[in-house]
Parts: C-alpha cells; sequence; structure tokens
C-alpha cells in the first residue's frame, strides 16, 4: 500500500497554502499573468478546499492546477529554507485529486495519445537518431553501468552523442549495448496518474536491477531526480548507484565568455547550482549591476553569471500539455530579457528541454549543449 498520498500529506499541504507572498515576484505563471491565482499557494488553497469538501471539484479549478510548468519558482521554501520538495509533492497529489474527481480529462486523452502514437514515448523514435547513438557510445556486453538516454536528451541533444561518448570513453567507462530512448515516466505524475507513474518506475528499476546493473548514468537532472530523489520518497527503493554525466567531467571549457542555463531541476530540485559553477572558473570577473536581484552577472573571461536557485526558467522541463501558450511565451521571453543583459558570446545549456527552446529563441549558433564543453 503506497504512503505517497494526500492523507500523508495533509500537514505539509496545510503549510504549502499560508500567504508567504515573499516570493510572489518571482513566480514565473504569476510574472507572465499578474493574477494572483497563479501563484503557488493560491493554487492550493483552492486545491484544499476541494480536499476538504469545502468547494466543489470543476474544470475551473483543475485548470489552474494544471496551469503551471513545475518549475519550483517562487515558492516558500526558497525564502524559508523549507524542504523543496514538499510543494511539488503537494500538488502532484492534488492534480490526482482532481484526476480521480473526472477532470482534466482533454489533457490525459492528449497525454495517452502521445504515448500510444509513439510506441510508449513522448518523442518519435527515429532510425537515424537511434544509430546517431550508438555509433558513439562505448558499449560493453559484461557492463554493469546502464546510460539512461532519456527521451528528451535523444530528440534534442543528439548532436552531442559523440561528445557524451568521447567523455565516457576517456572516463574507461563502457555501458550496456541497449543505448536507446528511454521514457522516464515524470510526466504520468505531471499529469496526476500518481499510480501508473510509479508502476512505469518500478519496472524500469526492476528491469534493471534484473540485468544485473548495478550503476545508472544519467543525462539530465530529470531523470537524476526521478531516481535519486523522488523513488525513494515513493516507496520504490533500489540499490542502483546514480550517476550524472556532470560527475563524470572535470571542468568545462569555453574559448568566448558563456552564460550557463542549468535548469530547474539542477538547480531548484537538486541543489546543483555551486556544483555547475564550479565547472567553469574564471581567472578575473568584475560584478556588473544591471542583473535581476539573486543571479548575478559579470564581465569575466568564462563564466559570465552566477547560477543560484532563483535563475528564470525558459520552459517546463518535461512535456507540457494544457498550458496556455500566451503564458509560456511570456515565461520565456521574460527569462530571455534576463539572459540577454549578459556580455556572453553563447549560452550553455544543460537541460534538453531548454537546449531545444533557447536554440529557436536565440539561433543554434548561440547555443551549445553541455556534453560539447565537458572536459574529461
Amino acid at each position: 500500500m503506497r504512503s505517497f498520498t494526500l492523507e500523508n500529506y495533509g500537514d505539509q499541504l496545510d503549510k504549502q497554502v499560508l500567504h508567504m507572498d515573499q516570493g510572489l515576484c518571482y513566480c514565473p505563471e504569476f510574472r507572465a499573468t499578474r493574477r494572483m491565482h497563479d501563484y503557488p499557494s493560491r493554487k492550493l488553497q483552492l486545491a484544499r478546499a476541494v480536499y476538504r469538501g469545502e468547494l466543489e471539484a470543476n474544470e475551473y479549478i483543475a485548470g489552474l492546477l494544471f496551469q503551471s510548468i513545475l518549475s519550483r519558482q517562487g515558492e516558500r521554501w526558497q525564502n524559508f529554507g523549507e524542504d523543496a520538495n514538499e510543494y511539488t509533492d503537494v500538488m502532484l497529489l492534488c492534480r490526482e485529486m482532481m484526476v480521480k474527481k473526472g477532470f482534466a480529462g482533454s489533457i490525459l486523452t492528449e497525454f495517452r495519445k502521445v504515448l500510444d502514437e509513439n510506441r510508449g514515448h513522448i518523442i518519435s523514435t527515429d532510425s537515424v537518431l537511434d544509430e546517431k547513438w550508438t555509433r558513439h557510445i562505448p558499449v560493453d556486453e559484461g557492463s554493469k553501468a546502464y546510460l539512461l538516454l532519456d527521451d528528451a536528451t535523444y530528440a534534442h541533444a543528439s548532436g552531442s552523442a559523440r561528445g557524451i561518448g568521447e567523455l565516457l570513453f576517456a572516463k574507461g567507462v563502457a555501458v550496456r549495448p541497449e543505448v536507446e530512448a528511454t521514457f522516464a515516466g515524470f510526466e504520468y505524475f505531471a499529469y496526476g496518474l500518481i499510480d501508473e507513474g510509479i508502476a512505469h518506475m518500478g519496472g524500469m528499476i526492476e528491469r534493471l536491477e534484473q540485468k544485473g546493473i548495478d550503476t545508472v548514468i544519467t543525462l539530465c537532472g530529470q531523470t537524476q531526480y526521478l531516481l535519486k530523489v523522488f523513488a525513494p520518497r515513493l516507496g520504490l527503493r533500489h540499490s542502483l548507484k546514480i550517476i550524472n554525466l556532470l560527475e563524470l567531467g572535470s571542468g568545462m571549457k569555453t574559448d568566448a565568455p558563456a552564460y550557463l542555463y542549468a535548469g530547474s531541476f539542477y538547480l531548484r530540485y537538486l541543489a546543483m547550482a555551486e556544483t555547475i559553477n564550479a565547472l567553469l572558473e574564471n581567472r578575473s570577473e568584475t560584478p556588473i549591476r544591471n542583473c535581476a536581484e539573486f543571479t548575478p552577472l559579470y564581465l569575466a573571461d568564462k563564466r559570465i553569471n552566477k547560477l543560484t536557485i532563483w535563475q528564470k526558467p525558459v520552459t517546463a522541463e518535461y512535456m507540457l500539455l494544457g498550458m496556455d501558450e500566451k503564458i509560456q511565451r511570456k515565461i520565456l521571453d521574460d527569462a530571455i530579457t534576463d539572459i540577454k543583459k549578459g556580455t556572453q558570446s553563447k549560452v550553455i545549456a544543460f537541460e534538453p528541454f531548454a537546449y531545444d527552446v533557447l536554440s529557436r529563441a536565440l539561433g543554434t549558433n548561440k547555443v551549445i549543449y553541455f556534453a560539447d564543453a565537458l572536459n574529461a
């Protein structure tokens, strides 16, 4: 019997609805709409009222709960040093409550349609991309290491397959021959399908363990979070060693000043800001004043910004459904405004969804993927 339930998160739900509005000006959805119902505590106020029977569930409330990119930006934990997992956990459980009450059906229908059309993936797998990845990744039949090639990295960062393969080779790492796109399952949880998400992730973990795999190498923050942090919270215990590709690198290289964009999973879910900052250290840097509060910019030779938990999200880091496209655009434009204040020659993106969005917004010649800049 699962313990990850709204009934067991009652105290956390109560705390998250408190009006601690110090984070209001950092919440991407509120910044986009200027409407209080798009602030985290207000969304959960409505959800708690439904949970307690004080309000009748309806499609309007469901829509507000699903109108969030789950970035963890502008939530109360950022100001009060609380557990950063609590709001996300409660939000997912409240979405599940609304789904069980029969709402958000159009989102679920679209999600299942995507999975059906792509044979269990959130993207279309392609023989050309399959060949690109398998050509470059070092493999060994006897390896106990598995490369978790998530769908987003597979699709958006295939140009970095060679760089990833070269890094693994330089580190003497060969992985299992099954180098293929893997749907990790975060979208199940994002859309309130908690039981299905647990079954999907549990099955994935079981299959890995049955093959004798003892080490999983993740390529993005989302899969690192799912297996290292979220799985135990769901009751999915495992003995797998989870290593992110960033942990295999020894610093980064750049031939021109670069702005680092790390993404929500690395910065706010995994708290890896300082780890990533340390990958690219400046010989000289001078702070500049024309930057947003808590996100410093520099005149520097290598890294022109300091990553913090406050870096604005450019997009959701999962397949986003049911979100107003105008709000998505405003969230992106807001973050791009900050990025353009920097003196960088290029942007280094650490997250596949963001890499895709930033490449289209800024131009492919100005954005590179982090795997191509990692030193072995």
